[in-house]
């Protein structure tokens, strides 16, 4: 029998009946021995850095995702999806736990260390004990837990693994991050859990798509002449310096062709591309299975990415759309609501009560989030609040009504804008006088 080490930390009592419902459930005999857990099953992945206007579904025009493309055409999309943080370790904190990242104290001052490991050395967990997680909940109902993450700022120790059975970091640890072994570390567990009777929860976290952009360059070649990469720009040696340093790692990046954003824009998508790839790929070994029909696919990302969009590159270091606006793909049992869009503002936040509710599970009066998939959700529009800059950790962002406030407490610096007329924020209506402006400041 798989050891439960999170089983310590299901405090609640709520969570305690619903596994001792759901030990009744799966246990009641049949003719045929033991009965099968109707509940659906559910694959979360994690595409990490993939800014939503880089997938065909969400407007890219070029040969770029034609796997999660398929699979949005069976789904529930949310074109309006918000990250709550620029960077990795906040954002799948407030996912998991649907609970703003504020509330966890999660930055970055501008002296702290790059390196990850020596971060961990000072910080303390992103989700803390006291905070009761996605897996924790699903666990404690009945459901077997498992995650494979190739994100090293998501390594053991930081809270992550609370309520999973298996919390699988070879791949943060590794040269090869990619999506390829990702999906094959995760293949044996997966395939004990579908032949088991228990529903199951599996959290895939990718890195092909950050940075650095080293996709084969046969990806690179199918998507370079794509018009969604925009018209090009020769960077001047004052904006190549902008550009990480690790970033500029891979081959191509010493190359006379990196001067051109256009290069750059190509090999990100690359990243994506290839991604799709191995995600097509797994989702065609799912579908092959009879499980599919009960199984509900959650495709999302944590944040986007800068693209010289507003000059800089890298994510963490703002809170544009381009670092917040992330897809939201949801695949229910039977292909539910398959070719629903929804435009309206959402949040990652939302993801937990809306996933434990599909899985009979109620969420915890202590979630921020709301239920995406109530029939009713188009009439009830959220407010968005983003936060944990790493190189102004005293900014934050609100959004609602098509409008976005800016506001950095430390400086004084506010920026409005009108998403619906400039959603690449390229025209600061910030003013003492406007109204719009003195609404949002005081939500």
């Amino acid at each position: 029998v798989a050891p439960v080490p999170q089983w310590c930390r299901m405090r609640s009592r709520r969570a305690l009946c619903l596994s001792i419902m759901a030990v009744a459930m799966v246990s009641l005999p049949s003719c045929g021995g033991m009965v099968r857990d109707s509940r659906p099953s559910i694959v979360l992945i994690v595409v990490d850095t993939l800014r939503a206007d880089y997938l065909g579904c969400y407007g890219f025009e070029g040969e770029i995702s034609p796997n999660i493309d398929a699979l949005a055409e069976e789904s529930f999309v949310f074109t309006g999806c918000h990250s709550q943080a620029p960077w990795t370790t906040p954002s799948v904190a407030s996912m998991m736990s649907s609970m703003l990242p504020d509330l966890y104290g999660v930055g970055l001052p501008e002296d702290a260390p790059r390196n990850h490991l020596e971060w961990r050395r000072q910080w303390s967990p992103a989700i803390p004990d006291s905070a009761t997680t996605l897996a924790e909940q699903l666990h404690a109902s009945g459901y077997r837990t498992a995650a494979f993450v190739a994100n090293p700022f998501l390594v053991d120790g930081l809270g992550f693994d609370q309520g999973f059975e298996v919390f699988d970091t070879r791949r943060a640890r590794a040269a090869d991050r990619s999506a390829q072994r990702v999906f094959g570390d995760s293949a044996e567990w997966l395939d004990e859990a579908l032949r088991g009777r228990e529903p199951f929860f599996l959290y895939l976290h990718l890195m092909d798509v950050h940075g650095p952009y080293d996709a084969h360059r046969r990806d690179f070649v199918a998507v370079k002449d794509s018009p969604g990469l925009g018209p090009d720009h020769r960077l001047t040696n004052e904006e190549w310096d902008r550009i990480q340093p690790y970033l500029r790692e891979p081959d191509w990046a010493k190359q006379p062709e990196a001067r051109s954003v256009r290069t750059w824009r190509g090999r990100y998508a690359a990243g994506v591309r290839a991604a799709d790839r191995q995600i097509g790929e797994f989702l065609d070994r799912l579908r092959s299975h009879h499980r599919w029909a009960n199984t509900i696919v959650v495709l999302t990302s944590d944040h986007g990415e800068e693209l010289f969009d507003h000059g800089n590159w890298d994510h963490g270091f703002s809170l544009y759309e381009h670092q917040l606006r992330v897809p939201l793909i949801v695949r229910l049992p039977g292909s539910e609501r398959a070719g629903t869009r929804l435009d309206q503002p959402v949040r990652l936040l939302d993801l937990a009560p809306t996933v434990l509710h599909a899985a009979g599970a109620e969420p915890l009066p202590e979630h921020h989030g709301r239920l995406l998939l109530s029939r009713d959700i188009d009439a009830r529009t959220p407010t968005v609040f983003a936060s944990c800059n790493k190189a102004r950790p005293e900014e934050s962002a609100i959004i609602a009504d098509d409008h976005k406030l800016i506001v950095d407490l430390e400086t004084g610096a506010r920026q409005l804008f009108d998403l619906a007329s400039d959603p690449e924020e390229k025209h600061n209506l910030w003013s003492e006088g406007n109204e719009r402006a003195q609404i949002l400041a005081h939500l």
